[in-house]
């Protein structure tokens, strides 16, 4: 095996590769459906020698598909940039920062230009990519897949295919010299590697602005989607059976929340958006095609727990079910406090913890910080119509980035933070029932009020020391009752299972308990 082959497969760890060694092609590119392929980033220079060379990926494209395929590419400018041109002018940009999810407008706004696009001609291809082709693409083909009536045919011979299943002359093409001049932009290639872990001291703070009233809506029909592939419909031994719990009726504006966690049983309570079984079955089907058959069953493809949180909320949306106070951009939270419950260090970690983290016994300085995507990048792709239910509007043809005002510097930035304090004796036993003996916990509260829009993204990141302990991203609108009663409080039990990263000390992790206050009312 040649050394770049071997580096490149290294690279692509436990994801599915497209394998034709007769030909020479070797990449980390996978059809999830006839019509959709999802491949990791399209690299030059010292790049392409881990990752897909830029020249073998237009290879392959012109030579299996011709013109008949748009790639829809998810990495910000900061992390791996190219030109449209480069690529052959096909080229749509929606970039959101690694490991995280977008800004929830961005999502509808990317299916309805790809929906669009495959209507135009059978013979279409849609390409998804970010860096490894795994999360963020992943996220962007489930919500695409939600969109969609009926789930479409997966192509026939596994994730790893070989030559015989290109057809024609495609061999013979492919071993042509079609090299396509790149014209990258003057833009530093960066590649993070790792999650990033932002000096927060650097970024300012900012109050959330004030949102308009509210309107009421009568509750209608699933949109019905036109199939994006021309392929016969199947259903698959990943299904996922609907169970028969009901699904609350939600008319006009009354809203039944979501639960935070996405692994507890369909009948459960806040899990009646996953009922019906579509979401859990296009997730297992995007890990079944992205990842290696020995992997597929023990790993997701979308890992990253907001992610999946992110493919809830589109599927609340493409249902037309999402809450009123998202869809009209009103009312307010009131962020009371964090409390984060850590399992004791004991033995051999107790010296260490005291070293690495500080405190009595390894217990540490807790501390967290909140962050949401920049104002304005979020308010265009509300006004490009991505806020709304649905796919329908105007088609955002060639993405949202533009010349690159949104994704050329950090794309969130910090606007709070908290830090500790004392927990009274009755908020523990609410809170806490027979924990605090067991646990360290760290109370944390913000030291002036944090007003949070309903419908605006948040992430909260959480300290030990200096060092980072994991963070998660939630919509408040999706997980709070409409209507609201002001002045209500609602605890939301966050398991370390939908926290984000929460490797090293985050390991020491059992559930972070966040608290929202209702400023206003919602829905009345």
């Amino acid at each position: 095996m040649p050394l770049t082959t071997y580096a490149r497969t290294l690279v692509s760890g436990n994801k599915a590769r497209y394998i034709d060694e007769e030909s020479d092609i070797n990449l980390d590119l996978v059809y999830v459906t006839d019509r959709i392929i999802i491949m990791g980033y399209p690299a030059t220079g010292i790049k392409a020698l881990y990752r897909n060379k830029r020249d073998d990926v237009l290879r392959f494209l012109n030579a299996r598909h011709g013109d008949k395929w748009w790639i829809w590419n998810l990495c910000p400018l900061t992390e791996n940039a190219y030109s449209s041109e480069s690529m052959g002018g096909r080229v749509s940009r929606y970039p959101f920062p690694d490991h995280n999810p977008p800004p929830l407008p961005l999502l509808p706004l990317a299916v309805r230009e790809m929906t669009a696009w495959l209507e135009g001609d059978p013979e279409r291809i849609a390409i998804i990519h970010c860096k490894a082709g795994k999360g963020r693409s992943g996220t962007l083909l489930v919500s695409y897949l939600l969109s969609l009536p009926e789930l479409p045919s997966a192509p026939t011979g596994g994730p790893l295919l070989d030559e015989s299943k290109l057809g024609g002359n495609v061999k013979d093409t492919l071993k042509e010299t079609v090299i396509h001049k790149t014209n990258d932009i003057g833009v530093q290639d960066t590649d993070s590697g790792v999650a990033e872990a932002e000096d927060s001291r650097d970024e300012e703070d900012a109050l959330s602005e004030p949102a308009g009233g509210y309107t009421s809506e009568e509750d209608v029909a699933v949109p019905k989607a036109p199939t994006a592939s021309g392929g016969q419909m199947y259903r698959r031994d990943t299904h996922v059976e609907p169970v028969a719990a009901p699904v609350p009726d939600q008319p006009k504006n009354l809203y039944v929340p979501i639960a935070i966690g996405d692994e507890e049983p369909l009948d459960s309570p806040g899990q009646w958006d996953r009922r019906d079984g579509k979401l859990d079955e296009i997730l297992t089907f995007h890990s079944s095609r992205r990842m290696k058959p020995s992997t597929a069953k023990a790993r997701r493809g979308v890992s990253i727990a907001s992610q999946r949180r992110w493919c809830r909320y589109v599927h609340l949306l493409f249902q037309k079910r999402a809450p009123l106070s998202y869809l009209t951009n009103a009312g307010h939270v009131r962020l009371v406090s964090m409390t984060m419950v850590l399992k004791r260090p004991h033995g051999w970690q107790k010296p260490l913890s005291s070293l690495v983290v500080g405190g009595n016994g390894g217990q540490g300085k807790a501390g967290a910080s909140v962050a949401r995507y920049k104002d304005e990048y979020v308010a265009q792709l509300r006004a490009l119509g991505g806020g709304g239910e649905g796919v329908e509007g105007d088609i955002t043809w060639g993405g949202v980035a533009g010349d690159g005002v949104y994704d050329s510097a950090k794309m969130f930035k910090v606007f709070a933070r908290l830090v500790p304090s004392d927990i009274d004796a009755a908020t523990q036993a609410a809170l806490l029932p027979g924990e605090a003996d067991e646990y360290n916990v760290h109370h944390l509260v913000p030291p002036k009020d944090v007003i949070m829009e309903r419908a605006r993204e948040f992430r909260i990141k959480l300290h030990l020391g200096s060092l980072p302990m994991g963070w998660a991203w939630f919509i408040p609108a999706f997980h709070l009752a409409e209507p609201a009663s002001p002045g209500s409080i609602t605890a939301f039990d966050v398991p370390r299972s939908q926290l984000d990263f929460p490797l090293g000390p985050g390991a020491a992790v059992k559930r972070v308990i966040m608290r929202l206050e209702e400023v206003n009312t919602v829905g009345r």
